[in-house]
């Protein structure tokens, strides 16, 4: 293989990875605290004939991160919809462990425990939040209240470096546990968090790869067909 084509081929590789990562931003534009993947690139010298011939100018995918940045604050007037306001994320207990998200779309079980969409408790200072009453009100500074008495404070915490999360998919993240500390945080109650993706400019983004991805593709084939002809002049020979 040639340097044009290991250059081609590296970058349909990462146009491939750009399209997977723009197209699972796209797919979750709707989904309330969605937090979007960004991807860094990087350039190495590979060599392909010997230590003194080198390609040069390959682009790699060098990380994968993830934006915290925050999303648009949307009101829902549903009292059990919570938006976090600047740095945090709601603690929750699943059965793979303690796991954290900025989905505020939260219901109450049958037994009064306050849980997400896939049914985990939602953990306050006290462990579970549980509430009985009429009425449920939840202050700026994360207290509960059921019919006014005060039930338990909504445990927010924060991480030094948000990148050492893992996105586990439903917006949760999996941490380092020793890492997350409880801080005050401002919470609206009757808001959400939307995702913090531009659904315009990523559809923009998507078609534009789209199109790069089949250049590289085009290249490709051109240069393949070049060298079987190649090949097949010479065996003439």
């Amino acid at each position: 293989m040639n340097a044009a084509m290991y250059k081609a081929v590296s970058g349909a590789i990462v146009q491939m990875r750009r399209l997977e990562v723009v197209a699972q931003n796209l797919a979750n534009v709707s989904t309330a605290g969605y937090k979007g993947e960004r991807l860094a690139f990087g350039e190495i010298l590979a060599s392909v004939f010997g230590p003194r011939e080198r390609t040069g100018g390959m682009v790699v995918v060098g990380e994968q991160r993830t934006d915290f940045s925050q999303g648009e604050l949307q009101q829902t007037g549903n009292p059990f919809d919570l938006a976090i306001v600047g740095d945090g994320f709601f603690v929750v207990d699943t059965p793979r462990g303690i796991r954290y998200t900025r989905q505020g779309t939260f219901t109450l079980a049958a037994d009064g425990t306050v849980v997400t969409p896939l049914g985990d408790p939602v953990l306050g200072e006290a462990g579970p939040i549980r509430v009985e009453g009429e009425t449920v009100q939840v202050t700026p500074e994360g207290v509960v209240l059921a019919d006014g008495i005060e039930v338990d404070t909504i445990r927010v915490v924060r991480f030094a470096d948000p990148r050492r999360l893992t996105r586990e998919g439903y917006s949760l993240f999996r941490g380092p546990d020793s890492e997350a500390q409880t801080a005050p945080a401002q919470i609206l109650q009757g808001h959400l968090e939307q995702a913090n993706v531009n659904p315009i400019e990523t559809m923009v983004t998507l078609i534009t790869l789209q199109r790069q991805f089949e250049a590289y593709e085009r290249a490709l084939r051109s240069m393949d067909a070049a060298t079987e002809k190649m090949l097949t002049e010479a065996v003439r020979v």
